[in-house]
């Protein structure tokens, strides 16, 4: 019988990103000693607490661990997580300016809800092995360049798959003004999303604390 990705690689997610099982526990609510039991859990409501801690994406954790993508996985019903559906038949495909608005309209909507069911504002990338945060910079630089078409909105809906699974194809300098002053270098992320293609995730090195920080997302071949 298949596992799902919870039950098969929750103590080894624990390693990498770096976690002790103590304060994994602390976090959960329960004792250490319970943490074995705790991945055994089918609970759908205990998964989604334990992504949460971990900053892991919830879909990914009940996946099946043979799967490879969980792109494709829509986003949680209102049910599961109180996150509203944004489905892609209400999200405009012209280029009038109202269809613009509505588009920037629903990508500052999901973050808005994204980042009140992920208090940390943050997920963990297996290519970086480090966390990319979420930040004001990240809405409002996608707000304004992935609104310009409904490819790139439609890839922001997938943010958990491209925060986790994106990787490195290239590092340029930061620009010396506007929102880029404050970091150090910019990595060029690419994710591949079945429907969309190729999603460019533009991710800022900060200055001093190294920290990563999602900067901009938008589809390749929006």
């Amino acid at each position: 019988m298949n596992q799902i990705y919870f039950e098969a690689k929750g103590e080894a997610l624990l390693e990498k990103i770096g976690m002790s099982k103590s304060e994994f526990a602390r976090q959960m609510g329960i004792r250490k000693q319970n943490v074995k039991a705790l991945f055994r859990s089918k609970n759908l409501e205990t998964i989604h607490k334990a992504a949460t801690v971990m900053g892991i994406p919830f879909e990914m954790l009940i996946g099946f661990v043979e799967e490879p993508d969980i792109c494709s996985i829509p986003i949680a019903a209102p049910s599961e997580t109180g996150v509203e559906v944004i489905s892609e038949e209400i999200i405009p495909k012209g280029d009038s300016p109202e269809e613009i608005i509505w588009r920037r309209t629903i990508i500052s909507r999901f973050y808005r809800e994204w980042k009140e069911q992920n208090p940390l504002q943050r997920r963990y990338n297996m290519f970086l092995k480090e966390y990319i945060n979420i930040r004001f910079v990240s809405i409002t630089e996608t707000c304004t360049h992935a609104s310009r078409a409904y490819l790139s909105t439609l890839a922001i809906l997938q943010l958990d798959a491209i925060l986790t699974g994106a990787k490195t194809v290239n590092t340029v300098p930061a620009k010396k003004n506007g929102n880029q002053k404050g970091f150090e270098k910019m990595l060029i992320m690419h994710y591949r999303c079945p429907g969309i293609g190729t999603v460019k995730m533009t991710v800022g090195v900060k200055r001093r604390t190294h920290e990563k920080i999602q900067y901009c997302i938008t589809a390749l071949e929006a």
